[in-house]
């Protein structure tokens, strides 16, 4: 059965348009028959993925077991899941910044265990799998949440996933919270 083997390069997260991932495709026999690096988005989404092999390496990546299951990306992220470290349960924090265009702005600090993972922004935030795919690209480690992946529909699990946030992300200190009760939580 034909394989992948994945390498995280923390130097290379950090760069702009950085490929953190190398991924090494092994054949039957269990040699190496071609690798690419990748970001944390062409790993994790599955379409991504096979764009960016075909135009990085001109093949076309089809693998029958996904194409046989109900749910493609999720079968992909649970092969993910074998080959990355699991970020476990992550803690969210606002964290401002001035921006002489905007005025003050947030970007939001991902951490587990007390250590920094990652620092993503709104957008990323509130999607998802955007999450999913920055948290990865900055940390090399795969943060999945069952209660969201559970839910077909999109607008439930968008709705899941603002639960997830609710439970995970702080507000912003007394000193930058917009006021002392935010009712719309």
């Amino acid at each position: 059965m034909p394989g992948m083997r994945l390498r995280w390069s923390e130097h290379e997260a950090r760069k702009p348009y950085a490929r953190p991932f190398g991924v090494t495709f092994i054949d039957d026999d269990g040699q190496a028959c071609g690798s690419l690096a990748v970001s944390g988005p062409d790993l994790l989404y599955l379409h991504q993925f096979r764009a960016a092999v075909l135009a990085l390496g001109g093949e076309l990546f089809d693998d029958p077991a996904l194409r046989q299951s109900e749910d493609p990306q999720r079968a992909w992220l649970d092969r993910m899941a074998e080959l990355l470290p699991p970020a476990g349960g992550v803690d969210i924090a606002p964290r401002s910044s001035f921006d002489h265009e905007l005025g003050r702005t947030f970007a939001f600090e991902v951490r587990a265990a007390g250590v920094q993972l990652a620092t993503v922004d709104a957008a990323q935030l509130l999607e998802y799998q955007e999450f999913q795919a920055a948290l990865a690209h900055q940390s090399g480690l795969l943060f999945r949440a069952p209660q969201v992946e559970d839910i077909a529909d999109q607008i439930s699990r968008q709705a899941a996933w603002l639960g997830v946030l609710r439970e995970r992300l702080a507000r912003p200190g007394a000193d930058e919270a917009m006021s002392e009760k935010w009712p719309w939580r």
